[in-house]
C-alpha cells in the first residue's frame, strides 16, 4: 500500500497553533500517514516574508512534537526561484513514485487556488484536503497575520504560537518593526 503524504505548504510567517492543530486533526483522523510541511521560499504573489531560514527554523520548532509523522521540507529553497505549488508537487511525485500525495489547505486558500499557476493540472495530479476556517472549523481560528499584528502592536501573542516559536521570535526580533 502506498504511503499517503499530505503536503502542507504555506508562508508559515510565523507557524502558529492553527497549523499545528491542522496536522494533529488530519493525523488523528488517519487522513494521511505523514505530513510534509513546505514553507514557501519566494512567494509567487511577491508577498514580503521573514527570511526563509527563520521561517524554516520556526517550523522545525513548531512541528517537532509530531516526531517523524510531520517533516519540515526545504525543497522550495532547493528548487530556487519563485515557489509554485505545481513545481513542488511535480518534484515530489518524480522523487517518490511509491507515495500518494494530497494537498492540505484551508477553504480560503482553496478558493484562491484557481488563480495558481497550472491550477487545473494540479487538481488532476493530487487530491485536495480542504479544512474550514473560522468558527465552524475544528481548527483554532488564528492566522499568521494575527500573530504579526499582535507583535507589531506590542500585544501578547504567546497563546497563538508554540513556546519555542515565541522565544525564537522575541530572540530574533522578528515582526516588531
Amino acid at each position: 500500500m502506498r504511503k499517503r503524504i499530505g503536503i502542507f505548504g504555506g508562508s508559515f510567517d510565523p507557524p502558529h497553533k492553527g497549523h499545528i492543530e491542522i496536522c494533529r486533526y488530519l493525523l488523528d483522523k488517519n487522513d494521511v500517514d505523514e505530513i510534509w510541511v513546505v514553507p514557501c521560499f519566494k512567494h509567487p504573489f511577491q508577498k514580503g516574508l521573514a527570511p526563509f531560514a527563520d521561517r524554516i527554523t520556526m517550523c522545525r520548532f513548531a512541528f517537532t512534537q509530531f516526531g517523524q509523522k510531520v517533516k519540515v521540507s526545504n525543497i522550495e529553497e532547493k528548487l530556487g526561484e519563485t515557489s509554485y505549488t505545481i513545481k513542488t508537487i511535480e518534484h515530489f511525485m518524480a522523487e517518490h513514485h511509491d507515495h500518494k500525495f494530497y494537498l492540505i489547505m484551508g477553504d480560503d486558500t482553496a478558493r484562491e487556488s484557481i488563480s495558481w499557476m497550472d491550477s487545473e493540472k494540479l487538481r488532476g495530479m493530487v487530491q485536495f484536503i480542504t479544512l474550514p476556517r473560522g468558527p465552524a472549523s475544528p481548527i483554532p481560528d488564528v492566522s499568521s497575520t494575527d500573530v504579526r499584528n499582535a507583535i507589531a502592536k506590542g500585544k501578547s501573542f504567546k497563546e497563538m504560537v508554540p513556546k519555542e516559536v515565541a522565544v525564537y521570535i522575541v530572540t530574533k526580533g522578528l515582526y516588531s518593526s
